[in-house]
């Protein structure tokens, strides 16, 4: 477990793949993702067991402090562990809880986790410009590095995909 101010980062367990499969697949949250299609079940069975024997995915389930009940998940991937990068993603699915700082907090818990414990120098994401958490983003210290123009198609329209990243010496440290 990784304790930030206001959440919790666990690993994920099998029992939680339901919901996960779930977000994965509602279409408020697939707006914001690489994926085009549907997922099953079995896809998502079966991401999860190939997560549990690769080291480049570190991947958590986002709880409140002191609660039970999961509302995200967060996550290193595409570690190279020569290059010491890594790529960062996040959803914070339940929206109850948006607007709240726990997003934030989430991402700051593993950006911290990830330049000192993995040790990794650079933390990088793509995200659309249909998303809002850019500014979330450059606030917290990621710079933008290169757009992508019209690369990606959803919702029936063409969006520029920004590529942001932080290197571990421009990161503050939990705020």
């Amino acid at each position: 477990m990784i304790i930030g101010k206001k959440v919790e980062l666990l690993k994920p367990l099998e029992s939680d793949m339901n919901l996960l499969w779930e977000w994965r697949n509602n279409p408020y949250h697939r707006k914001y993702y690489r994926e085009f299609r549907e997922s099953n079940i079995d896809d998502q069975m079966n991401w999860f067991r190939n997560i549990l024997k690769d080291d480049s995915w570190h991947h958590f389930v986002i709880r409140k402090k002191g609660e039970k009940k999961i509302i995200g998940v967060v996550f290193l991937n595409h570690i190279h562990p020569v290059n010491r990068t890594g790529e960062f993603g996040i959803t914070l699915a339940e929206a109850s809880y948006r607007g709240r700082g726990l997003g934030k907090d989430a991402l700051l818990t593993i950006l911290d986790y990830g330049f000192n414990e993995l040790n990794l120098n650079r933390i990088w994401c793509e995200v659309y410009s249909n998303n809002s958490s850019i500014k979330l983003y450059q606030n917290i210290g990621f710079k933008v590095e290169g757009v992508l123009r019209k690369h990606i198609f959803k919702e029936g329209e063409y969006l520029d995909s920004i590529m942001m990243g932080m290197l571990k010496s421009e990161f503050t440290g939990k705020k």
